[in-house]
């Protein structure tokens, strides 16, 4: 940049590698620091602009409108002490604040328009990278974001921002063999504290593609850093913008695994940061029913959790009496509350009620959940292990097949598979998937049963 003085390069680098950690906040003081260090330093007002807009986790409101408006305009006033590349990411971002918030539509297309035009007329791996997440923001990856993710990458493999968007470029693509050296390449960086961020990305590839202790891993670096991080700074855990999320990935990763004292510490983590605690839900997850019907009330998804553990102990009007106070408040909605309702309706020998109401869980599952936000009791393993019970195998082999095409390596369906392959006579195809099991639950301390499903 455009300075005489290294503290504010400094400072200025330091702000834009933060914001390529999505830090908003810290990138943001940043960038302030090095326009106090440096009131002409144009960029360091550009910097604040490109803090103040959204990303592919937060949107743009009207408050970070009119900051980055503010802080572009003061950009513009001092654009003739700026070099003409620094000019030309000025002019770009002034389009993206031009109008009044009313028009912050229209504006995003005009700074989107800009940005391309800029990595298309330099060879710069920062306009590259900012047009592509541009694009991402207001639309699924393209082709070209693909492309131009892809070459930043092949000039640099250790760019941040670019291994960062390459694993959310290919979040719901159909194939995501492409961000695997993107995850590792994250998962083997070195990142302060306040990068907490781009350690957690990778859980997103191995999650995605049924690589939950490699998933748990990734979040277990993610989660030192944001202890790290509260240490260094006196912030609390929960004031940190991630933390929920990249603590809820590493739990949900440890509930597709077979370690009930691994997911436990992940709900423990989380705990401290919800309305409610975990210990039910991850007790039913785990086939410890007496402990998930006895659970405190405090609980969150609590009547539910509740219900299921009681049917699973064989307290049917136990089970009853929840339903009956859940439906005062209308129809069951979430997947958890539609899972009970289907064991209930299971238990009570009504399968047409059973069937309808796990292919509505299933549904709201698919509507609810994408990518790395993945469900702590899939639907299809409960529809699978409802038709194995039933004797239904050909229908169990394919409702376990759905959710592995869903959830990669999923334990409990890849056990209720080999199950149904065994009821079916195909002994040689269910050893097969049972020694995929065997990987998969390596570790475990937790049985199971065709119940359990």
């Amino acid at each position: 940049m455009t300075t005489k003085d290294p503290q504010a390069q400094a400072l200025f680098d330091r702000g834009l590698f933060l914001y390529y950690a999505y830090d908003r906040a810290d990138a943001a003081d940043a960038f302030a620091a090095a326009a106090a260090r440096d009131p002409n330093l144009a960029m360091a007002y550009w910097g604040e602009a490109l803090a103040a807009g959204p990303d592919l986790n937060n949107p743009m409101t009207e408050e970070r409108f009119t900051s980055g408006q503010t802080a572009i305009a003061r950009a513009k006033a001092l654009e003739g002490s700026a070099t003409a590349r620094e000019r030309d990411f000025i002019d770009a971002m002034s389009l993206r604040y031009h109008g009044s918030w009313d028009d912050w539509e229209a504006d995003g297309v005009q700074y989107r328009r800009a940005m391309a035009a800029l990595a298309r007329g330099r060879n710069d791996s920062d306009a590259t990278l900012l047009s592509a997440e541009a694009m991402m923001e207001h639309s699924v990856p393209t082709q070209a974001v693909f492309d131009a993710i892809g070459d930043v990458l092949a000039a640099d493999p250790s760019n941040p921002m670019a291994n960062h968007l390459c694993i959310h470029a290919y979040d719901g693509a159909p194939d995501r063999t492409a961000a695997l050296p993107c995850a590792q390449r994250l998962d083997g960086a070195d990142f302060p504290p306040e990068a907490e961020h781009l350690a957690h990305m990778p859980a997103h590839y191995w999650i995605e593609t049924g690589s939950y202790d490699k998933a748990v891993a990734s979040s277990e670096r993610a989660y030192q850093l944001l202890l790290a991080l509260e240490r260094s700074t006196q912030r609390a855990l929960g004031d940190e913008p991630y933390a929920i999320h990249d603590i809820g990935v590493g739990y949900a990763a440890a509930m597709m695994l077979g370690s009930y004292a691994r997911a436990t510490e992940w709900a423990n983590r989380l705990d401290p940061l919800m309305p409610g605690r975990y210990d039910a839900l991850t007790a039913l997850r785990f086939a410890r029913y007496a402990d998930a019907a006895s659970a405190s009330n405090v609980q969150l998804f609590g009547p539910q959790v509740r219900g299921m553990a009681l049917l699973h102990l064989g307290h049917l009007a136990e089970a009853q009496a929840i339903a009956a106070d859940l439906l005062k408040a209308g129809e069951p909605r979430g997947d958890l509350a539609l899972l009970f309702f289907a064991r209930l309706a299971e238990a009570e020998g009504n399968d047409r009620e059973a069937r309808t109401r796990f292919d509505e869980a299933l549904q709201r599952q698919r509507a609810d959940y994408y990518a790395e936000n993945i469900p702590f009791v899939p639907a299809g393993e409960a529809l699978g292990g409802y038709l194995l019970r039933r004797g239904a195998f050909a229908e169990a082999v394919a409702a376990f097949t759905a959710c592995l095409t869903s959830y990669p390596n999923d334990p409990r369906a890849l056990f209720g598979l080999s199950k149904a392959l065994t009821a079916q006579g195909k002994s040689a195809e269910a050893a097969r998937v049972r020694t995929r099991f065997d990987a998969a639950w390596a570790g475990a301390d937790t049985s199971l049963t065709i119940g359990d499903l």
